[in-house]
This record gives C-alpha cells, sequence and structure tokens, in this order.
C-alpha cells in the first residue's frame, strides 16, 4: 500500500479523507494522481468512504473528481451514505449533485435509508432533492414519513413566505416589468416548499375524516405556534372545515389571539358571517376569546416593541379589536374565577401600565431638555451684517428661525402635555401615542431648521474664504453628529405610527384570493364537514 494510503488518524482516516474534508480540489486531484479506482474504497472505522469527506465539505468540484476516477463509490453504503451526510450537512448543490448520480439505487438502500434521507432534506431546506424523490418514488407519499414532514414544515415560517409580499419595492419592479430581478423565481426555496406540500396534501385530497390522519390538525396548529401564516392559509384552503379544529378547547384564531399573531388574526376579517360562530368557542376555564386578548402577551412578543408605553398601546389594541369582532355579552361575561374580560386586563396589565408611565415621563423629560435647548439657541441668536447683504440668504435663514422657535414650541407643549396626564389606561390607547407622536416629529423638524439656519448664516460669512470647500467638507461630516438624534428616535417614532393606525388592517385578500365565495361554501360549517373531498390543487 502507498504510504499516501497510511492511516494517520485514531478513526484509521487516510490523507485522502482529510484532504476531501478540507483541502482546494487542485490538491485532491495530484493525490488521486498517486491512486487506483479500488484505493479510492479505503473506508474509515465508520465505514465511511472518501466520498462522505466530499459530502460534508460541500465541495462539488471535489466530489466530481473523486466519482469521475471511481463512478461506484456513489452508490457503495458501507456506513453513512454520501447523499444523506450532504444532506444532514445542509450543502443543497452537493446534495442535487449526489442524487443525480444515485437516484437508480436509492430505493436498493437499508431498510428506511431512503425515508431519512427524505426527511433530513427537508429538514434542512433541500426542497429540491425532496421533490426529486417524490416524483420517483410516488409510494413515498404514502409512507410514514409524512406526519413528520408536514409537521416540519408546519414549523418553517420563512419557507413559506409570499414573494408578493417582500416589499414595496420588489412589489413596485414586479408593476413595471423588470424581470431581470426575477422577483418569482420558480426553483427559489420558497417556490419549492409549497409544491412539497402541495405533493404532501394530494395524500388526503380523498380524506372525508380527519379523525383517522391527526398529522394534518396537528400541522394546523404547530404552524399556528410560530406564526406560519402562509402554511395555515394553505392548510385551511384545502379543507374549510380545519376552521372548526380546536386544541385545549381553543379554534386555531383563539390561539392566534393568545400568541399575539396579527398576521393570523387578519385572516379572521375574511370569514364573513361564520366569523362570529367561530369566534364564540368558550374554553374550558369559561373564558371566551376576550379572556384570552386580556392577558399579558408573550414576552417575546412584547421585547419587539420598543418601550413600555408602546407595549402597553399595543395590548390596548389587541384587546380593542378583538372587543370589536366578538358577541357584545363576552364583555361582561365571567370566566370560572369570576373575572370578567375587563377585570382581568387591569389585573395583568398594571405593572406594564406602570413601567409605561415611567418610560413615557422619561422620553417626555429628555426630548424636552432637547426641544429648549434648540429653542433657547435660535431665539438669542441674530442674523450677522454678511447675512443682511445676501437677500437671500437671509430669507433662507428667517425662515428656518421661524420654523424652528415653532416647532420646538410645539415640542415642548406636547411634551409638557405628556408630563401631565393622567396615564390612565384608555390615554395610552391614542392620547399619549398621538401627543408623542407631534412632539417627536416637532423636534425633527426643528433639529433640521436649525442645521439649514446654521448653514444659511456659515456660507453667508465665508463663502470668499479661500479654504471654504474644505470647510464645508468638514461642516458635512459634523452635521451628522445631530443627525444621530434624529436616527435614534426614528425607529421610535415608525413604531408608534405602525400601532397607532396600521396593526389590523389587511391590505388584500389572503385566505381566499384564489377560491371565489369561500366563505359561503357548504364545506366552511361545521354540519358539513367530513363530506366534501377536498382538492389540494387549489393550495
Amino acid at each position: 500500500m502507498p504510504n499516501i494510503q497510511r492511516e494517520i488518524s485514531d478513526r484509521r482516516e487516510t490523507t485522502l479523507h482529510i484532504a476531501a474534508a478540507a483541502s482546494p480540489e487542485d490538491f485532491v486531484k495530484n493525490l488521486l494522481n498517486t491512486l487506483n479506482s479500488e484505493d479510492l474504497t479505503v473506508v474509515n472505522n465508520a465505514q465511511n468512504t472518501v466520498l462522505v469527506y466530499a459530502a460534508v465539505s460541500g465541495n462539488v468540484k471535489i466530489a466530481k473528481v473523486i466519482l469521475e476516477r471511481n463512478e461506484g463509490l456513489a452508490n457503495l453504503v458501507s456506513g453513512i451514505s454520501p447523499l444523506y451526510m450532504a444532506a444532514l450537512s445542509g450543502h443543497s448543490q452537493m446534495a442535487e449533485f449526489l442524487y443525480s448520480k444515485t437516484a437508480h439505487v436509492v430505493h436498493e438502500w437499508v431498510e428506511n435509508e431512503e425515508e431519512k434521507i427524505f426527511i433530513t432534506c427537508v429538514k434542512n431546506d433541500i426542497y429540491g432533492v425532496a421533490l426529486k424523490m417524490l416524483a420517483d418514488e410516488r409510494n413515498l407519499a404514502k409512507a410514514r414519513w409524512r406526519q413528520e414532514v408536514l409537521r416540519v414544515l408546519a414549523r418553517k415560517p420563512y419557507a413559506f413566505y409570499r414573494a408578493s409580499r417582500s416589499g414595496m419595492l420588489r412589489r413596485l419592479m414586479s408593476l413595471i416589468g423588470i424581470s431581470w430581478l426575477n422577483l418569482e423565481q420558480e426553483n427559489s426555496t420558497q417556490s419549492q416548499a409549497n409544491k412539497l406540500l402541495k405533493e404532501c396534501l394530494q395524500y388526503y385530497k380523498d380524506v372525508t375524516n380527519f379523525n383517522d390522519f391527526p398529522e394534518i390538525p396537528e400541522a394546523l396548529f404547530a404552524a399556528i405556534e410560530v406564526g406560519n401564516v402562509e402554511f395555515l392559509v394553505k392548510l385551511i384552503r384545502f379543507d374549510f372545515s380545519l376552521l372548526w379544529e380546536e386544541k385545549n378547547d381553543k379554534r386555531i384564531f383563539h390561539i392566534a389571539v393568545e400568541k399575539r399573531y396579527e398576521n393570523i388574526f387578519n385572516l379572521f376579517y375574511e370569514l364573513g358571517p361564520i366569523k362570529d360562530l367561530i369566534a364564540d368557542k368558550i374554553d374550558g376555564g369559561g373564558n371566551n376569546m376576550l379572556h384570552l386578548v386580556a392577558r399579558m402577551a408573550p414576552q417575546e412578543k412584547l421585547n419587539a416593541i420598543s418601550g413600555a408605553a408602546l407595549q402597553m398601546q399595543r395590548e390596548l389594541l389587541w384587546f380593542k379589536e378583538v372587543e370589536r369582532v366578538v358577541s357584545p355579552t363576552f364583555k361582561e361575561m365571567k370566566n370560572n374565577e369570576e373575572e370578567t374580560p375587563y377585570a382581568l386586563f387591569e389585573k395583568s396589565h398594571e405593572t406594564l401600565r406602570k413601567e409605561g408611565e415611567k418610560w413615557m415621563r422619561n422620553t417626555a423629560n429628555s426630548s424636552m431638555v432637547v426641544a429648549t435647548l434648540i429653542g433657547s439657541i435660535m431665539f438669542s441668536g441674530q442674523p450677522t451684517d454678511e447675512l443682511k447683504l445676501n437677500p437671500n440668504l437671509l430669507l433662507v435663514y428667517s425662515i428656518s428661525s421661524a420654523i424652528v422657535l415653532f416647532c420646538s414650541s410645539t415640542s415642548l407643549i406636547m411634551f409638557l402635555s405628556i408630563l401631565t396626564s393622567r396615564y390612565s389606561y384608555d390615554d395610552f390607547l391614542v392620547s399619549l401615542p398621538i401627543k408623542l407622536i407631534i412632539g417627536v416629529t416637532s423636534l425633527f423638524i426643528s433639529i433640521a431648521a436649525m442645521m439649514v439656519a446654521f448653514c444659511a448664516s456659515f456660507s453667508s460669512k465665508y463663502h470668499n474664504y479661500h479654504g471654504f470647500p474644505l470647510i464645508v467638507a468638514l461642516l458635512v461630516v459634523f452635521t451628522f453628529v445631530p443627525v444621530l438624534f434624529v436616527l435614534l428616535k426614528y425607529r421610535l417614532l415608525v413604531d408608534i405610527v405602525q400601532s397607532t393606525g396600521f396593526r389590523f388592517q389587511p391590505h388584500q385578500r389572503v385566505l381566499f384570493e384564489e377560491v371565489s365565495n369561500a366563505p359561503l361554501c357548504g364545506g366552511c360549517l361545521p354540519s358539513h364537514r367530513s363530506h366534501a373531498p377536498r382538492n389540494a390543487a387549489s393550495v
């Protein structure tokens, strides 16, 4: 045996094993030139060949070089199969390449090997290989893995993200016909995930009773737990009777309210008259939908919101929105603990209300200091003699100064009004956020106007100076210092505006956009469930 084939580790690995996993393809080629095809079948103590190590690296070029010397390695499975290792490592291109070399013999491998590879591909988002395996072996759709596949896909919200909703700019580009961006790529991960789900659901198209197939309801509620609205929409399109499925005495929209998934709750508005029937569910603790929203939101949802005051506002928005859509009798209904929704809300949110009051006061105090300083600077400033000699710059300076004084005064009044507020629950809903929006916006404008006034005054005095261009460049750099304040507060302003006006306003039909008159279909009513066969093609 050549020296290069000596075992160099406790795992009986050779130089070629290590090189295939970590070295450039040129180095591997040079090693292969010293070996014959039979030498490539050497395995380590886990019975893995050199191709398995190449699969771990994800370097397709190395795998091609190895298979050029010995094509049989792709089908030689003494330990872990190279295809499984590529899928396990998440290397989609390597998995695609190896499957093209092994597709004709995969079914001949050890028991459950094909199923294991398929599930691993789905878990690691290698949907292209999974779809090919499904197309090559239709019996897979009836195998044991279908439950796991649905469960895995249900917990992958990003796999079903809709390209059509990925941003205003992308939609605008699509409308004006910029095809080179390829906004709707058929080979994208999202498209492949959709195709895979559709293929899986084909197995259930003639099922009339889900009691024998609990994986569908399980996948439904798994999707709700992680906010996978796209997966949820596809299941409901597949069978509208899933709207009536329950888990722990709660239907899907009850859980959406409890978990604070507004994108799922927005589907509620598309249900037409049947939404009243769905919302009427009472759980085992006597809690209606309004009781569920009266409890504190999950902490991870609150952490995504800027400041305790806006967290309090978001909770109030949720409560008011649910209150608007449920039966009026729910408002005074008591649960098993003799608590009305209003009483439960106040009990659950008192600590957050106090934290919101403290946050709002601190924000108002710090912003008032800035507004006072800006107003004082501009009020005490006077136009220079040079400025008076330039009517245009004088006009700019005067208008900017007036804007600064007006906006800083407005900001001071708003923040003072915040400090003197009662800080009741209702104040956090509209009054305090609106005052904060006006105060922060006025402060932004006053800062911008102050910089314009300063630039006008500076230009009038030094425009004839021989180093003026350099000074202007430095001035631009230092201008960004006050702009930092604007950037720090920008996210806050956006959060306030979004929370106040756009939280529960679905912009397009999602649930029934491909199904005409779906809310009125018989399959939507609980008395008709398990009678109408589904058609997965509409998913």
